[in-house]
């Protein structure tokens, strides 16, 4: 069951659609009972070494867990 926080981060509505998903996923994975390890982004680098953007999905799907743990 997909559950919605009652207040969202400022400017929840500004953010990029898919961060907004990983953020809504992340709080629900908390809701479920899974632990912050849980994350189904991994932190992925380009063969030159360079970051991808699957830091800032964790970080938000962590971010979301973090707010269903605040109660909010």
């Amino acid at each position: 069951m997909i559950k919605e926080p009652k207040a969202k981060p400022s400017h929840f509505d500004k953010w990029n659609r898919a961060h907004r998903g990983a953020f809504m996923k992340g709080y629900n994975a908390f809701v479920s009972g899974e632990s912050i390890e849980a994350s189904p982004y991994d932190d992925k680098r380009q063969y030159s070494g360079k970051l991808t953007w699957s830091r800032s999905f964790h970080a938000a799907w962590v971010d979301g867990w973090r707010w269903a743990s605040s109660g909010k």
